[in-house]
C-alpha cells in the first residue's frame, strides 16, 4: 500500500485546488423556469451553474489525459447536478449553524492556489479558461473553506479507527499485503514500430545486436545506455528501478525474470523495438511486515469511514430540505 503526498504544492493549496473543481458558484437569483435545473430550499441552482460546473470538470479530465467531447460531458449532467445539490446543502448548513470563515485564510487559500501557477500570466490564462473572475474563484475558495469546516466538524472529529480495526484488517486480508517477486533491471533499447519496413526493423535489429557484442566484450553496460538506448532511463544509465512480472510487457518480464544478478538478456523484442536487459538484484515474494504497512491501513481505515459518513450526513440533510430537480 502506498501513501501519496503532494510534491509541487502544499496541501492546503492541493485542497483548494481539488475544492474548486467540485464547489459550485451558487445563485440565489431567480430565472425563468427554462433557465432553472433545480432548487433546494429556496436556493435556485440554474443552467448556468451546471455549465460552470461541467466546464471545470470537463478541464480537470482533460489535465488527467482523459479528455471528453460534448456528447461524452453531457451524460456527467445527473450527477453533476448531484454535486450541486449536495455542495448547495452543506452551505446553507454551515450558514444555518453560523459557521464563517476568517477573509485570511481564504487569502492564504487563493495565494496558495495562485503559487500552483508558474507566473501571474499563466494564472490569469486559467481564470479566463475557466470563465472565472478573481473574485469568484475568491468565492468559490471561501465556499470550499466553509463546507470543509462543517465536515470537519460534523464529520471528520466523529471518525475513529481503533488499533484492533487496523491489526484486523491486516490479518484478513493477507493478499493485499503481498510483495511480488521483483527484479532490479536497466536495459537499451532501439526503439523501431512494429508496423516499421523490413528495411528499419533490419537496421534496428542490427544496431542492437552490435550493442550485445559489446556488452559480452566487457564494455560498461550503464555507459553503453546512455550514450545509445532510445529510452529516458538512460539519463540513470538504462535502470528502471524495481518491477514485478506484471509491470512490463509480456516479452520484457519474460526475459528479465529469466536472468540472475549480473546476467544480461539476449536481444528481447517487444512493441517498442529491440532490448538488451541486465539484472541486478532480485527480491523473492515477501509479506510487508504489519508495522510497515499499519499507517497506511489506518489512514485507509479512516478515508472509507469518513466516506460513509459524509454520505450519511448528507441523506440526514436530505430527508429535511425541500429538493426539486427540473428537466436538464
Amino acid at each position: 500500500m502506498t501513501v501519496t503526498r503532494p510534491q509541487t504544492i502544499s496541501a492546503i493549496a492541493a485542497a483548494m485546488m481539488a475544492i474548486f473543481f467540485i464547489v459550485p458558484a451558487v445563485t440565489l437569483a431567480v430565472e425563468t423556469p427554462a433557465g432553472q435545473i433545480g432548487q433546494v430550499n429556496a436556493t435556485v441552482l440554474l443552467r448556468q451553474d451546471l455549465d460552470r460546473e461541467m466546464k471545470l470538470v470537463s478541464l480537470k479530465l482533460a489535465r488527467q489525459g482523459r479528455p471528453v467531447d460534448a456528447d461524452q460531458l453531457k451524460r456527467y449532467e445527473g450527477d453533476i447536478r448531484e454535486t450541486l445539490i449536495n455542495r448547495t446543502l452543506l452551505l446553507q448548513q454551515a450558514q444555518t449553524m453560523g459557521i464563517d470563515v476568517k477573509d485570511s485564510l481564504v487569502e492564504k487559500a487563493l495565494d496558495e492556489f495562485k503559487a500552483a501557477f508558474k507566473d501571474e500570466k499563466d494564472y490569469q490564462r486559467a481564470l479566463a479558461d475557466m470563465g472565472f473572475t478573481e473574485a469568484m474563484l475568491n468565492g468559490q475558495i471561501k465556499n470550499g473553506l466553509t463546507i470543509k469546516t462543517l465536515i470537519d466538524k460534523e464529520v471528520i472529529q466523529k471518525v475513529s479507527v481503533s488499533d484492533h480495526q487496523v491489526r484486523a484488517y491486516y490479518d484478513e486480508n493477507p493478499n493485499l499485503f503481498r510483495k511480488p517477486e521483483q527484479v532490479r533491471a536497466s536495459h537499451i533499447l532501439v526503439k523501431v514500430a512494429e508496423n516499421a519496413g523490413e528495411a528499419k526493423q533490419a537496421e534496428a535489429l542490427t544496431a542492437i545486436q552490435a550493442l550485445k557484442v559489446r556488452v559480452d566484450n566487457g564494455e560498461n553496460f550503464a555507459t553503453l545506455a546512455m550514450e545509445n538506448s532510445d529510452c529516458p532511463s538512460k539519463t540513470k544509465g538504462g535502470d528502471l528501478g524495481y518491477f514485478d512480472r506484471q509491470q512490463m510487457v509480456a516479452p520484457f518480464s519474460e526475459a528479465a525474470f529469466a536472468l540472475q544478478p549480473g546476467q544480461t538478456s539476449d536481444v528481447v523484442q517487444t512493441r517498442f523495438g529491440y532490448h538488451l536487459i541486465r539484472v541486478s538484484e532480485r527480491q523473492a515474494e515477501q509479506t510487508m511486515a504489519f508495522n510497515d504497512v499499519k499507517e497506511a491501513i489506518l489512514a485507509r481505515l479512516r478515508q472509507e469511514q469518513e466516506g460513509n459518513k459524509i454520505d450519511a450526513y448528507l441523506e440526514k440533510l436530505k430527508e429535511r430540505a425541500d429538493i426539486k430537480r427540473f428537466p436538464l
